[in-house]
């Protein structure tokens, strides 16, 4: 209320505060964006459960799927709205964009990687309206070190240690009708890539019940045998043999501690609720298996890296570079792009490919 305010600012912030509340209340702005957000939250919890299709067999899986995604898209948000706009990629582009000749060591290497994207291909596809797709190019970067050529004191020495960088690999996977589909699908598809490690963590610890499960049944024909070796043919044959004790009382305290192992796993009808709360652990913490980190470095038109004292032309470039936990993880560079539907050509056909080679 006015009389708990101090002075005349605050109180003139307040009123704008209150005006803009009852605004939103009337142009109902801020229920558009709930609903934006609520939206969003629910298509990822559906890309979520087309992975493991089980977890709806959870225990409240919807509530408890949304809260955990609502915070974790927060982070995947925030990491996709730091990329770059999207650059024009084209084989003209080559001999302008510093960026796209350094990721393309010819312009037409530029088209081939156009040729050779089935998704993009799709895309247009899909799209027969659209005359542009954004979408993100990924590759994989390598630093070289190498002896080259520098010009020190007006003289050329041929022995100077360099770092180069190669970009190979160009791969089209992602595309988008414009910039903000492209980075909403980007973060649906870290959900996924979460998703499924999420998945195999559920998987390593069903190999585990798996093997424990196993292991019980060997214990258990083997202790049945060293007990019809003692009782059934001493009582049957009356003969000398007598059971080992001491093995059979090994064997039973393995079974014994591998039931209490079985049962620390749970019941069956637990599986699909810690299955849950493996999936809600996972994405609790994207920061720690999804890293974004920007990279800039200073590139010739050859690729060199140079200091940034080097009187060489250079450009200097702003690098987005992905790291994916998983078995192994993957380090990869992406760019966002822009391109054509006049500048992708039919799809490579590998027959065809194959037809030209020489036999």
């Amino acid at each position: 209320m006015v009389h708990h305010l101090r002075g005349p600012d605050h109180r003139e912030f307040r009123l704008k505060e209150n005006t803009v509340q009852i605004f939103n209340r009337l142009f109902g702005i801020k229920k558009v964006a709930d609903a934006h957000c609520d939206d969003e939250t629910d298509r990822m919890v559906t890309r979520v459960i087309g992975v493991n299709p089980r977890l709806r067999h959870a225990h409240e899986y919807d509530g408890r799927l949304r809260s955990t995604l609502a915070k974790s898209l927060v982070y995947l948000r925030d990491l996709v709205a730091a990329f770059p706009p999207p650059r024009a990629a084209s084989p003209q582009s080559w001999a302008t964009d510093p960026y796209i000749r350094a990721f393309f060591a010819t312009a037409s290497d530029v088209a081939a990687t156009f040729a050779w994207s089935r998704d993009l291909a799709d895309f247009f596809e899909r799209a027969p309206g659209l005359n542009e797709a954004y979408a993100v190019l990924g590759m994989e970067m390598t630093e070289h070190r190498t002896l080259g050529a520098s010009q020190e004191g007006g003289i050329t020495r041929s022995d100077v240690p360099q770092t180069t960088l190669s970009f190979s690999d160009q791969q089209i996977r992602i595309c988008g009708s414009s910039v903000s589909a492209l980075r909403e699908e980007i973060a649906g598809r870290m959900v996924d890539q979460l998703a499924v490690e999420a998945l195999a963590q559920i998987a390593a610890d069903g190999s585990r019940r798996d093997e424990l499960g196993r292991e019980r049944a060997l214990l258990s024909t083997r202790l049945r045998i060293l007990e019809r070796q003692g009782m059934g043919m001493r009582s049957l044959t009356g003969g000398n043999t007598q059971p080992n004790a001491a093995e059979a009382a090994r064997l039973r305290q393995q079974m014994d501690e591998n039931d209490y192992e079985l049962r620390r796993l749970g019941s069956f009808s637990e599986v699909f609720d810690r299955e849950l709360e493996c999936v809600c652990e996972v994405f609790s913490d994207p920061d720690k298996r999804i890293h974004i980190s920007p990279k800039q470095v200073r590139l010739s038109r050859m690729n060199v890296v140079l200091s940034d004292e080097a009187a060489e032309d250079a450009h200097l470039l702003d690098l987005e570079i992905v790291r994916v936990s998983g078995d192994p993880p993957r380090e990869r560079a992406i760019a966002l792009v822009r391109v054509s539907r006049f500048d992708v050509p039919k799809p490579a056909n590998l027959l065809d490919e194959a037809a030209r080679l020489p036999s």
